[in-house]
């Protein structure tokens, strides 16, 4: 699994975005995807379909969870700590909470 940097969100304004990106459930279901290893943009648009797959990507970047490069992502720390967050939650029929 490639792993990027920037570890946590450092103000306010960072925690806001990484909250923004999370509380969509297709995109708590593809930063579960990616960390499971599920790293190229084609891989992803067949596991959770094409309809604004972009957006979703790009929300996921902007909070610092993943770093996109020639249609591979590359997941950061926080997308890994995020990702495993999410996994536990769905584990335990609470993904939709977070």
């Amino acid at each position: 699994m490639l792993i990027g940097k920037k570890a946590k969100p450092e103000s306010p304004e960072e925690m806001a975005l990484v909250h923004h990106a999370l509380e969509s459930p297709i995109r708590r279901n593809m930063i579960i995807l990616m960390n499971q290893g599920v790293l190229s943009v084609p891989e992803i648009a067949a596991a959770v379909g094409e309809k604004m797959l972009d957006y979703h990507l790009h929300r996921l970047e902007l909070a610092g969870l993943i770093e996109l490069s020639e249609g591979k992502i590359v997941l950061t720390e926080a997308g890994v700590a995020y990702g495993e967050l999410v996994r536990e939650q769905k584990e335990k029929g609470g993904a939709d909470k977070i």
